[in-house]
C-alpha cells in the first residue's frame, strides 16, 4: 500500500469523525431533507456509508452471514445521534481490519461485467476509505446547499492535524 494502512484508517476515522461531529448538529428535517442525488439525504448517505463498510467486513472479512437490508433498516430506525455512535463503532472495526487480515482474499461481485473480483487487505481498506470519501464530498455538499458550513477532510488536513497534536 502506498500509506501506511493503520495511518491510512487512522485518516478515514479523523476524516469521518469531524463530519460526524456536523451531522449532530442538524434537526431531523435537515438530515432527511431530499437534497443530493443519487442517494437523496444526508441520511441515506450515512446509511450507505454505514452498511458498505458493516455488510463487508462482517461477510467477506469474518465470513459471516449478513442482511444488508436488516442491517440498512436497523440503522434508518436509529436517531442521529445512534446513526453517529454506529458509524464510529463500524469506523474503529475498519481501523481494526488495517492492522490485521493482512492475508485477506475476498471477492466482489464484477460490477463492470461477469465474474467476480478478487480483493487483498490494501485494496479492500483502500475500496472503503476513498469511498466514505466520496460520500463525505457530497454530505458536505449538503450541508452547504441548506447554509451550513462544511468541514475540510483532505488528507493533508489530516497531515496538518496530526503535527498540530505531536
Amino acid at each position: 500500500m502506498f500509506v501506511d494502512p493503520i495511518k491510512f484508517a487512522d485518516y478515514h476515522l479523523w476524516a469521518n469523525d469531524r463530519v460526524r461531529g456536523k451531522l449532530v448538529e442538524l434537526t431531523e428535517d435537515e438530515y432527511c431533507r431530499d437534497l443530493i442525488p443519487p442517494l437523496d439525504s444526508i441520511k441515506n448517505h450515512v446509511i450507505h456509508s454505514i452498511l458498505a463498510v458493516e455488510y463487508n467486513l462482517r461477510v467477506r472479512v469474518n465470513g459471516k452471514k449478513a442482511d444488508p437490508y436488516e442491517i440498512g433498516d436497523a440503522v434508518a430506525s436509529m436517531s442521529i445521534q445512534e446513526a453517529m455512535q454506529h458509524w464510529e463503532k463500524v469506523d474503529r472495526q475498519l481501523v481494526d481490519f488495517a492492522s490485521t487480515h493482512l492475508d485477506l482474499d475476498a471477492t466482489f461481485p464484477n460490477f463492470l461485467g461477469e465474474g467476480e473480483v478478487r480483493v487483498g487487505h490494501d485494496d479492500f481498506l483502500t475500496q472503503y476509505v476513498v469511498h466514505t470519501a466520496y460520500h463525505r464530498g457530497q454530505i458536505m455538499s449538503a450541508l452547504r446547499i441548506m447554509g451550513k458550513e462544511g468541514v475540510g477532510t483532505d488528507y493533508l488536513f489530516y497531515l496538518s492535524h496530526l503535527k498540530n497534536t505531536k
